[in-house]
C-alpha cells in the first residue's frame, strides 16, 4: 500500500518484509515515507488481501499481498482502492493524490463561452511514463452552451465521445474512465438518451508495456472522437488525431538482479535469505 506525504495526506507503506529491511531499503532510495513491517501477513489477512495465488508451501512468497492502495479519509473510512488484475501494474501518484484530495473527473460544468465548436485538448497527467506505473491520458471537452456531446452508450447510429490509442507494443493500457453523465430528452418527444454538457474528460490509465520497454522517449497518439447536437440538429461525427512525445523515467535497480542495485543495498541478499528461512520455518 502506498500513497504520497503532501498537501496534508499521511503516506504509510506496508510490505511482509522484516523491520530492518525495510530500512535499508528506504535509505537507499531516499524514501519519506513510512513503511511498516508485518512480518507474519497479520495486517495483510485482516485486510483480505493475501495472495492466494501463491501456494502456502512456495517460500519464500507465500505472505505476500496482491499489490494496490487504498486511500482512507481522516475519519478512517476508505474512500478508494486501486488493485490491478495484472501483478505488474501500480496506480502511479497522480491518481492516488487526486484521490486523496477529492478530486473527481470534470463532469458537464457549465460553459458559458462563445465558442461555436466542440473544443478538445490531450495531455498526460505527470511528466513522464514508466514501467508498472499506470498514469492517465486525459482528454479535456469544452462543449458551447446550448449543444451536447452523446455519452456512452450512444443511441443507435451516434457516436460517444471516444479516444482510441494508435497500436504501440510499448503501451499497456486500461479501459477509459468516464465521468457521470446527464439524461436529454428532445423536445415535443419522448426520446432520451445520456449526453455531456460543458466542460468534461475522460481519462485513458497507460503504462509501459514490461515485455517491450526502452529508455528512449515514447510517442502516444491516437484519434478522440465524438459528435455533438443541439436540440434540433446533429452535426456529422467529428475527429481529432492527437500526438504526445513522452519521456520515460528510469527503472529503479533491482538489489538482487543487477550490479547497481546491489551497491545501493548491499544488505539486500542477507536480508532475503533471512526473509526465505522465516518463512520456511513459519511454513
Amino acid at each position: 500500500m502506498r500513497a504520497f506525504d503532501e498537501a496534508g495526506v499521511v503516506v504509510y507503506a506496508l510490505s511482509y518484509d522484516e523491520g530492518d529491511a525495510l530500512q535499508d531499503f528506504g535509505n537507499a532510495h531516499g524514501i519519506s515515507y513510512a513503511l511498516l513491517s508485518d512480518p507474519e501477513s497479520e495486517v495483510i489477512r485482516s485486510f483480505g488481501i493475501l495472495n492466494t495465488l501463491i501456494d502456502s508451501n512456495d517460500h519464500p512468497w507465500f505472505g505476500i499481498p496482491y499489490p494496490g492502495a487504498y486511500v482512507v479519509s481522516a475519519d478512517g473510512v476508505i474512500t478508494h482502492k486501486f488493485f490491478d488484475n495484472n501483478l505488474a501494474l501500480r496506480a502511479g501518484p497522480e491518481q492516488l493524490l487526486r484521490a486523496a484530495l477529492g478530486e473527481t473527473l470534470a463532469e458537464s460544468v457549465a460553459d458559458e463561452g462563445v465558442a461555436e465548436a466542440v473544443g478538445v485538448s490531450v495531455e498526460l497527467d505527470g511528466e513522464h511514463l514508466a514501467l508498472t506505473v499506470l498514469k492517465d491520458l486525459v482528454v479535456r471537452f469544452s462543449v458551447p452552451k446550448g449543444r451536447h456531446v452523446y455519452a456512452h452508450p450512444a443511441p443507435y447510429g451516434t457516436v460517444a465521445a471516444l479516444v482510441t490509442l494508435d497500436d504501440n507494443e510499448r503501451l499497456v493500457h486500461r479501459d477509459i474512465v468516464r465521468p457521470a453523465s446527464e439524461p436529454h430528452t428532445l423536445a415535443g418527444t419522448e426520446e432520451s438518451f445520456r449526453v455531456h454538457h460543458g466542460q468534461f474528460e475522460l481519462r485513458l490509465p497507460l503504462a509501459i508495456n514490461r515485455a517491450a520497454r526502452g529508455d528512449e522517449d515514447i510517442t502516444v497518439s491516437g484519434e478522440v472522437r465524438w459528435q455533438s447536437c443541439d436540440d434540433e440538429v446533429c452535426d456529422i461525427p467529428t475527429s481529432q488525431r492527437f500526438e504526445l512525445i513522452v519521456p520515460i523515467s528510469e527503472t529503479p535497480p533491482v538489489a538482487l538482479r543487477s550490479k547497481r542495485g546491489a551497491a545501493l543495498e548491499p544488505n539486500a541478499r542477507a536480508h532475503f535469505q533471512k526473509m526465505s528461512e522465516r518463512r520456511r520455518h513459519s511454513g
